[in-house]
C-alpha cells in the first residue's frame, strides 16, 4: 500500500515537472553557463554537479556545524542522515558490554549494512581491536570535525568501484585543503551530569603555487553513568553474584553482618557443621538468585557513555610541479590519539570452595559455593588508540581530455587496552586458604597467605593478610587485595599499505556526446595482529593446553598471540555512455546516459571476486526531473581474524540464557569460545536502486529526491549464536547439529568435558534448581559453548531514502530554508541460520542476530533556517516512529516503544572575522523511550536515542 502511494506521488511530481517545462523556454547552449566538472564519491568519471548519476548526499562543514554536534563523526552523521541506524552504528554508547566491541572507537553503517569508509577517496586501516576478535571497522572517531571539508555519503552498493565492504554504501570524508589564512575556535557544551568541549586551529600556508593546510584539534566528552538517568536507575535484576552470597545466591548474609566471623568462630575454632547451622543461628538467610538480583541496584557501577579524549594533527598538501598544474604532488598526513574510559560491574568469582580450617571459614568442613567480589573496585577499561595515515601521490594530464592519478597510502591503528581490577586466579585460592602467621611460618588457620608478587607465577611469594571471601566490602581487609586485583594489558595493531593508479578520460564519437571512461588498478596489503599479556592467554604457551598456565585473569579478555596478513590486487573499469543529448530536445528522452562498471579482485587468502554494476540517468524533458537507477553486485571479504585468528574464550553475559529460557533464568553467565573458520567465504549481495530528483521551475528553490533500494545479502559471515546453540540442543538433544558445540566441565574435546544433554529438554532440566524451579547460576558457570564463524546469515532489505529542501528568498527579511531528509524501512528481514525463520527488524527493537538494534520504519531530520545578513537562526527536529520491543532474540510478544521527537535551536552571528553561536540540542529534554526486554543492560537503546538530554552549547571562532 505504501509503495503504491509513492508511485502516485512520483506521478504527481512528473506531472508538475511537465507542466513547468511547458511554461519555460527551451534551454539554449549559449544561455547555459559553463559549470566545472567534479568527481563525486561512487564514480571516477568527472561530471557536473547537476548530472550526477548516483545517489550521493554531500554534507558541508557548515551543515555539520549547524547540527550542533561536533564531538564525534558518528554522531554528526547519525544526526544529519537518518539512514545511519541500527546497532552496528556503535560509539560512545558502547560503554558497559562487549556486544559491539569497539574499544572506544566509532563505527558507521548505512541502513545497518556493511559500509566502506574512505578518507579523500582512499581506504583507511581498520581498528586494531579486530586483532582480538573485536569489531572489524574503520574508527571514524579519529577524524576530527575541524579537519572535514565535506562528507560524501553514497547510499548505493559500490564494490564495482571500490571493492569489498561497500554493500550498504560508502562514506567519504574529504579533508580541508587549499585553506587560506588562520582560524582558531572552541566549543563548550553542558548538560545534566554531562559536558563536552573542544578547541581547534586551521591554517593554510601558500608554498610556491601550492598550499599546505594544517589542522590541530582536541576534543573531550564526559562519561555518563547509569545512575545519572532515571530510565537506567535504579537498575535491578541484573546479577545475583554478590558479596555475602553462597550456594549460588540461595543464601545471603543477614542484614547488619559484614562477615560470618562477626557472629561465629572461624578457622580451626569453627563449630558449625553445616550451612544449615548458620541459617538456624541467623548468620545466613535463605533466598533465591532472582530475589538477590532484584534487590541490588547495579546502576552506580556502570557507565552509559564512554569518557573520550581525542588529540589530532591533520595536514594536506598540493604542489603543482609542472607548467599550468599539468603535474602535481598531493597528499595528506593524519595523526591522532584517542583515549577512552568506561566502567563495568566489578569482577566476580563464583563457586569458590573454602577449605576446612581456612581462617575465615565458619564451618568445620569445606564450604563450597562461595561468591567473592569487592564492589569498590570496578572493572575499568582504558583504551588508547593511536592512529596514523599518510598519503602521497601524483596527478597529471596526458591531454586536456585524459588525466591520470596514482598514490601510495600507509595507515595504522594501534590499540592498547588496560583492564583494571581483574582477579589474578593463582592467588585467589591461596589468599582464601591462609595458613601462615605474621612471621611467614605455616600455622593451621593462620591469618596470612603466601601469594605470588607481580601477578606472575614465576614471581617471588610475599606474605599478605588472608582474604575473607564471605565478607561484604566493609568486612574485607584492603591489604588482603594487594596481590589479587591487577591490570590486564592488551595490544592490537591493524595496518594497511596500498597503491592505486587510474586513467580517466573522454572518447569522442557518439552523436549524443563523449563517452566517459575510467580504468584503474590497486594493490594493498592488510595486516592484523593482537595479543593479551601472559595471564590473558587462552592456551599454555608450551603445551597448547586450555586453562593450564593460561587464562589466569578472572574477568579478563583471553586472546592468544595472533598475526596475519594478506595481499589484495585488483582492477576496475567504468564507463558512462550518452545515448541521447540534452541538446537534442527529444521528447521523453531529452538526455539518457547508461553507466557501467566492473571490478575484479584477488585475495591471497579468500580467492577471487568479480562484481559488475549497471545504471542509468534519464531526463525525460529537462533537468527539472531526473530519474536514476542501477543494478549492482557487491561483496564482503572475511576479515583476517575470522579466517585464521586464534580461538578466544570469555564469560558470556548472563542475559543470553534468559533470552532463551525466560526471566526465571536471569543473571546466569556461562563460558563461551569464539573460533575462526579458515574455509569461510566472502559474503555476496545484489542491490537494485531507482529514484528521482525534482527541481521544478514553477517552485524555484525546491528540490525533492527519493531513492528506493532493494538489497539481498547472502552468506554473511557470522557466528552460529550462543542462543541458537542452547535452543537447538535443548529442543533436539543429540539430534541437534550443534550438539558437539556444547559441554559441561570444559570445552568439548578437552579433558574433563562431557555432554549429558542427549535427550530433548535435558539442558533446561540441568540449568534448573529443582528446589526453587529457578535457574541455577552455578550450573550455568559449568556450561561451555563453542561458536564458529560461518557463511550462514541472509538479509533482505527494502528501504527509501528521501529528502526535500525549499529556499524562499525575500528582499527585506532574508532567506528562509526548510529541509528534511528521511529513511523509510519497508522491510529488513533477517535469517540467522539456514532453515531458520526470518526475523523482521523493520519497525522493531531486537538484538537477535548480527544486525539487531532499533530500526524504526520512519526516521526524519527536519530543519528550518533563517539567514538575515550576518545573522542565522535555525530550528531542527529529529523524529523516529514508534517500534515494538521483541526481546533479545526477536521472539517475544511485541511490547510498544513510543515514538521519539527531539527539538534543537541555534543562533549564530558574524562580526567580520569573529563568529559566535549559541544553541541547545533537545531543548525539551526528551529521554530515550523504554525498551527493557531488548536492551537489558540500560532499559533503552542509548545508541539510537541519545541519553544526554538537553545540551546547551556555545561556539566561537576567529579568523586572521
Amino acid at each position: 500500500m505504501y509503495q503504491h502511494k509513492i508511485v502516485l506521488f512520483s506521478s504527481a511530481l512528473l506531472a508538475t515537472s511537465v507542466a513547468g517545462a511547458a511554461d519555460q523556454p527551451a534551454e539554449s547552449g549559449a544561455a547555459q553557463e559553463a559549470v566545472a566538472e567534479i568527481v563525486v564519491t561512487g564514480s571516477s568519471i568527472p561530471t557536473t554537479p547537476d548530472t550526477i548519476a548516483v545517489p550521493v548526499e554531500t554534507l558541508s562543514a557548515a551543515q555539520l556545524e549547524a547540527s550542533g554536534v561536533d564531538s564525534n563523526a558518528l554522531e554528526m552523521l547519525r544526526k544529519e542522515i537518518p539512514a545511519f541506524e541500527g546497532r552496528s552504528n556503535a560509539g560512545t554508547s558502547n560503554a558497559n558490554n562487549n556486544n559491539q566491541n569497539t574499544a572506544g572507537g566509532s563505527q558507521v553503517q548505512l541502513r545497518n549494512l556493511p559500509t566502506l569508509v574512505l578518507v579523500d577517496g582512499r581506504r583507511v586501516a581498520t581498528s586494531g581491536i579486530g586483532g582480538i576478535n573485536g569489531k572489524n571497522f574503520v574508527d571514524v572517531n579519529q577524524i576530527p570535525a575541524a579537519a572535514i571539508d565535506h562528507v560524501d555519503v553514497l547510499t548505493d552498493g559500490a564494490s564495482s568501484i571500490y571493492g569489498s565492504d561497500a554493500v550498504g554504501g560508502v562514506v567519504n570524508f574529504v579533508l580541508k585543503n587549499d585553506y587560506k589564512g588562520l582560524t582558531a575556535g572552541a566549543r563548550a557544551a553542558d548538560g545534566t551530569d554531562y559536558g563536552e568541549w573542544n578547541a581547534f586551529a586551521v591554517g593554510g600556508l601558500p608554498v610556491g603555487r601550492g598550499n599546505i593546510t594544517t589542522i590541530v584539534n582536541y576534543t573531550h566528552t564526559d562519561p555518563l553513568f547509569q545512575s545519572d538517568r532515571s530510565f537506567s536507575s535504579p537498575l535491578y535484576g541484573k546479577t545475583s553474584a554478590l558479596p555475602g552470597t553462597v550456594s549460588g545466591a540461595s543464601d545471603i548474609l543477614a542484614p547488619g553482618l559484614d562477615s560470618p566471623s562477626a557472629k561465629n568462630p572461624t578457622g580451626v575454632n569453627a563449630t558449625a557443621p553445616s550451612l544449615a547451622t548458620l541459617v538456624a543461628n541467623g548468620t545466613y538467610l535463605p533466598t533465591s538468585p532472582s530475589a538477590v538480583a532484584n534487590g541490588f541496584d547495579i546502576s552506580p557501577y556502570q557507565t552509559l557513555l564512554l569518557k573520550q579524549d581525542l588529540a589530532s594533527f591533520t595536514s594536506t598538501f598540493n604542489f603543482p610541479i609542472a607548467d599550468r598544474g599539468r603535474l602535481a604532488l598531493f597528499g595528506d598526513v593524519m595523526v591522532s590519539q584517542g583515549r577512552a574510559w568506561t566502567k563495568w560491574t566489578p569482577v566476580t568469582s563464583t563457586g569458590n570452595t573454602v577449605p576446612a580450617g581456612a581462617p575465615f571459614n565458619p564451618l568445620t568442613t569445606a564450604f563450597p559455593g562461595v561468591t567473592f567480589t569487592y564492589l569498590p573496585d570496578g572493572h575499568d577499561f582504558y583504551d588508547t588508540t593511536t592512529a596514523a595515515r599518510m598519503t602521497a601521490g601524483l596527478r597529471g594530464e596526458f591531454t586536456p581530455a585524459w588525466t591520470w592519478e596514482t598514490a601510495f597510502v600507509y595507515s595504522e591503528s594501534d590499540l592498547e587496552q588496560d583492564q583494571t581490577n581483574v582477579l589474578f586466579k593463582p592467588n585467589l585460592a591461596v589468599a582464601i586458604a591462609g595458613g601462615y602467621n605474621a612471621a611467614g611460618q605455616p600455622v593451621a588457620g593462620g591469618p596470612y597467605s603466601l601469594e605470588y608478587s607481580g601477578f606472575s607465577t614465576s614471581g617471588p611469594q610475599v606474605l599478605t593478610p588472608a582474604l575473607d571471601p564471605f565478607a561484604t566490602a566493609a568486612g574485607v581487609n584492603p591489604g588482603s587485595l594487594a596481590h589479587l586485583y591487577g591490570t590486564e594489558v592488551i595490544r592490537a595493531i591493524s595496518r594497511l599499505e596500498s597503491w592505486d593508479g587510474q586513467v580517466v578520460g573522454r572518447m569522442p564519437g557518439l552523436p549524443a556526446g563523449d563517452v566517459g571512461l575510467a580504468v584503474g588498478a590497486t594493490v594493498r596489503r592488510e595486516a592484523l595482529s593482537g595479543h593479551a599479556d601472559p595471564n590473558g592467554r587462552v592456551t599454555d604457551p608450551v603445551t597448547g593446553a586450555y586453562g593450564v598456565n593460561s587464562q589466569l585473569w578472572i574477568g579478563g579478555t583471553f586472546a592468544d598471540p595472533f598475526s596475519a596478513a594478506r595481499t589484495i590486487s585488483g582492477g576496475f573499469a567504468e564507463v558512462r555512455v550518452p545515448l541521447t543529448s540534452d541538446q537534442w530536445s527529444v521528447p521523453a528522452v531529452r538526455a539518457f546516459d547508461l553507466t557501467g562498471a566492473v571490478r575484479s579482485e584477488h585475495y591471497s587468502d579468500a580467492g577471487n571476486s568479480t562484481v559488475p554494476k549497471f545504471g542509468f540517468r534519464w531526463e525525460p524533458f529537462d533537468r527539472q526531473l531526473v530519474f536514476r537507477g542501477d543494478y549492482a553486485k557487491s561483496f564482503l571479504a572475511p576479515n583476517l581474524f575470522s579466517e585464521v585468528g586464534p580461538t578466544d574464550t570469555r564469560q558470556v553475559a548472563g542475559t543470553v540464557i534468559a533470552g532463551v529460557f525466560g526471566p526465571n533464568y536471569s543473571a546466569m553467565p556461562f563460558n563461551g569460545e569464539d573460533g575462526n573458520n579458515p574455509n569461510i567465504k566472502p559474503a555476496t549481495s545484489t542491490s537494485k536502486t531507482v529514484g528521482f530528483v525534482l527541481k521544478p521551475n514553477i517552485a524555484r528553490g525546491l528540490s525533492v529526491t527519493a531513492d528506493y533500494s532493494y538489497i539481498v545479502l547472502k552468506g554473511f559471515q557470522a557466528g552460529i549464536g550462543f542462543n541458537n546453540i542452547l535452543s537447538s540442543v535443548n529442543t533436539l538433544g543429540s539430534a541437534s547439529p550443534y550438539f558437539p558445540n556444547l559441554a559441561i566441565g570444559n570445552f568439548a574435546g578437552l579433558a574433563g568435558s562431557s555432554n549429558p544433554f542427549t535427550a530433548p529438554g535435558a539442558l533446561l532440566a540441568y540449568l534448573t534448581n529443582p528446589a526453587t524451579g529457578m535457574g541455577d547460576p552455578t550450573k550455568a558457570a559449568n556450561l561451555y559453548l563453542i561458536d564458529r564463524f560461518e557463511n550462514n546469515a541472509e538479509l533482505l532489505e527494502e528501504s527509501w531514502n528521501i529528502g526535500a529542501s525549499y529556499t524562499i528568498p525575500t528582499d527585506k527579511a532574508g532567506n528562509f530554508t526548510v529541509g528534511s531528509t528521511g529513511s523509510i524501512f519497508d522491510s529488513f528481514n533477517f535469517q540467522g541460520l539456514p532453515g531458520q525463520a526470518y526475523i523482521q527488524y523493520a519497525g522493531h527493537a531486537t538484538n537477535a542476530g548480527v544486525f539487531g538494534g532499533t530500526l524504526p520504519k520512519y526516521h526524519f531530520y527536519t530543519t528550518l533556517d533563517w539567514v538575515y545578513a550576518d545573522f542565522n537562526f535555525g530550528v531542527a527536529n529529529t523524529y523516529l516512529s514508534a517500534v515494538t520491543d521483541t526481546g533479545p532474540n526477536g521472539n517475544l510478544a511485541p511490547l510498544p516503544v513510543s515514538r521519539y521527537s527531539a527539538w534543537d535551536a541555534r543562533a549564530a552571528y558574524s562580526w567580520g572575522k569573529l563568529k559566535a553561536a549559541v544553541g541547545v540540542n533537545n531543548f525539551t529534554n526528551r529521554m530515550p523511550p523504554l525498551a527493557p526486554r531488548t536492551f537489558t543492560d540500560n532499559n533503552v537503546d542509548v545508541a539510537t536515542y541519545s541519553p544526554i538530554g538537553r545540551l546547551v552549547y556555545a561556539t566561537v571562532s576567529v579568523s586572521l
